[in-house]
C-alpha cells in the first residue's frame, strides 16, 4: 500500500500541458501500432510469406533502440535474406503453416561481449557503426519484404564477402532513395485473402488521415510531452498491477493449495512449524530451471556429491531435456543407475506431494525426467567433439545446444545453492563441471562470426 501511495504522488506530480490532446494522440499512436502489428501478423503468417523468403531478397526489419520513439514512423533496419528454418516443437503433425520460422538475415548489427565472453547482437541501421553478421529472426521482426532479389556469395564466413554483400544492398537502396525501395503488395504479389487484412489495412489509412490533420502533431515539445505522458500511462499500469497482485495474495493465503504446499515443505524439511526457512529451504530458492524439490533432494542424499563431475551432469541433462525420443539409447551402467536414483526420489517427492492433497499425477512426473541424452552430453563433459555426440542420438542440433545451455543455467544455480550453505567441495564440482561444458559451437553467438 505504500509504494501504491508513492506511485501515486509520482503520477499526480507529473503535469502536461494540453494533456487531453496529447493523449488523444498518443492513443492514435497506440491503435496505429497495433493495427499494424496485426498486418504484419497476416501478411508475414508463414501460409503467406514462405513461398518469398528465397535467398537474396531484400528485407526491412525492425530493430529497438534504448528510447521510446513516439512516432508511426517505425525504426527499421534492411538486410537480405540468407535462409529459413522451421523451429523444432514437440507438437506432431502440425501443419506447416502453423509452425514458427526463424529467418536468417545478413544486417548490420551491434555485438556486445559480456565480462564471460557471451555475445549479444542487436540490428541496428545499415549506415550504422557495427559488423555485418547473419542473424535469426523471428518473423515477428520483418517488416516487409522487397520485390528486389540480389545474388550472394555462397561463403559469407569472410567478414569481406559479408561487408560486400551490405555495400550491394546500400546501393541498391540509394538507387530507390526518391521513391523508396519496391516492396511485395500483399494482395497483388503475396495474393493476401483476408478480410481482416483489408479491414486492419483501411483503417490504418484513415488513422494516417487523421495524423495529418491532428492540431498537436508539430505542437513544440511533442515528443518530451509523449514520452511524458507514456511514464504515466506505465506508473498507472504499475499501481494496477500491484493492486491485482495484493488483491491475489490475500485471496491466496486461504487457499487450500497454499497449505497443502506448505504441508510438503514442511514434511521435507524445507521449513518449520512456524514457516522458518531451513538450510534445504534455501538451496530450493536458488533453482529456478529445474525441479527445484527434486533437484534438492537429489544433492542432499549425496548423490551429486559421490557421482564424478562427467556423471553429475550427464544426470542434471534429465532435468532439462524435455523431448521424447522413441529409440534413445539406453545409457551406460553407472549413468542408469544414477537415473534409478533419480526416478526413485522424484517419486516418493510426488507422493508426499499427494498425500498432502495436491493434484499430481506421480507416474508422468517421474517420466518427465528424460535419460535420451545422457549418454551424449557424459560424452560431451568429457571432452567429445560437437559432431561426435550428434552421432550418438537423434536429436536435432538446435534441440541439443539448447538443452546443454540450459544445464550451464542449472548448473550455475546449484553453485549459488551451494554457497548459500557453505558446501564448498560440491560448489567446487559444480564449477569444473561448467568449464567442461561451456565450449566450442554450443555457447558460440553466432556461427558467422
Amino acid at each position: 500500500q505504500k509504494q501504491v501511495r508513492e506511485l501515486e504522488i509520482e503520477r499526480s506530480s507529473m503535469v502536461i500541458e494540453d494533456e487531453e490532446s496529447v493523449k488523444d494522440y498518443y492513443d492514435l499512436l497506440q491503435q496505429y501500432r497495433t493495427l499494424k502489428k496485426d498486418v504484419r501478423d497476416i501478411v508475414l503468417s508463414p501460409k503467406y510469406v514462405l513461398p518469398f523468403l528465397q535467398s537474396g531478397r531484400l528485407v526491412r526489419v525492425q530493430y529497438s533502440t534504448d528510447e521510446s520513439t513516439f512516432s508511426i514512423d517505425e525504426n527499421v533496419s534492411w538486410g537480405i535474406i540468407i535462409n529459413f528454418e522451421k523451429v523444432k516443437t514437440n507438437a506432431e503433425e502440425r501443419r506447416p503453416e502453423d509452425c514458427d520460422y526463424t529467418v536468417d538475415v545478413l544486417t548490420r548489427c551491434s555485438v556486445i561481449k559480456d565480462i564471460s565472453g557471451k555475445k549479444t547482437m542487436k540490428v541496428i541501421p545499415l549506415k550504422s557503426r557495427g559488423e555485418p553478421v547473419v542473424i535469426s529472426l523471428p518473423l515477428s521482426q520483418i517488416d516487409g519484404l522487397s520485390s528486389v532479389r540480389m545474388y550472394i556469395p555462397k561463403d559469407l564466413l569472410p567478414v569481406e564477402a559479408r561487408e560486400n554483400t551490405l555495400r550491394k544492398v546500400d546501393e541498391v537502396l540509394s538507387r530507390f532513395a526518391k521513391d523508396g525501395v519496391p516492396l511485395l503488395d500483399p494482395e497483388e504479389d503475396m495474393e493476401v485473402k483476408s478480410s481482416s487484412y483489408r479491414k486492419a489495412a483501411r483503417r490504418i489509412e484513415a488513422l494516417e488521415s487523421l495524423f495529418e490533420k491532428h492540431d498537436i502533431r508539430n505542437a513544440p515539445h511533442i515528443q518530451q510531452k509523449l514520452k511524458l505522458l507514456h511514464a504515466k500511462q506505465e506508473i498507472k499500469a504499475k499501481i494496477k498491477s500491484i493492486k491485482k497482485t495484493m488483491r491475489a495474495s490475500t485471496a491466496l493465503a486461504f487457499k487450500d493449495e497454499l497449505k497443502a504446499r506448505k504441508r510438503v515443505l514442511r514434511r521435507l524439511g524445507y521449513i518449520t512449524s512456524e514457516d522458518v526457512v531451513e538450510i534445504k529451504g534455501k538451496v530450493a530458492c536458488e533453482i529456478s530451471s529445474a525441479d527445484e524439490l527434486t533437484l534438492t533432494e537429489l544433492m542432499f542424499s549425496g548423490t551429486l556429491k559421490d557421482a564424478t563431475v562427467e556423471q553429475m551432469v550427464a544426470l542434471l541433462s534429465c532435468f532439462v531435456w524435455q523431448e521424447k525420443l522413441q529409440d534413445a539409447p539406453k545409457p551406460r551402467e553407472e549413468l542408469d543407475l544414477l537415473f534409478y536414483q533419480l526416478q526413485e526420489t522424484a517419486r516418493r517427492v510426488a507422493n508426499l506431494q499427494l498425500e498432502c492433497k495436491i493434484q499430481i499425477d506421480v507416474e508422468s512426473f517421474v517420466n518427465s525426467f528424460r535419460p535420451d541424452v545422457m549418454e551424449a552430453v557424459y560424452s560431451w563433459a568429457r571432452g567429445s567433439k560437437f559432431h561426435q555426440i550428434m552421432e550418438m542420438t537423434q536429436v536435432f542440433e538446435g534441440s541439443l545446444i539448447r538443452a546443454i545451455r540450459r544445464l550451464e543455467e542449472v548448473l550455475q544455480q546449484l553453485i549459488l545453492a551451494s554457497q548459500s550453505i557453505g558446501e564448498t567441495q560440491l560448489e567446487a564440482k559444480l564449477e569444473e563441471a561448467v568449464s567442461k561444458i561451456k565450449r566450442d559451437i554450443v555457447f558460440a553467438a553466432s556461427l558467422y562470426l
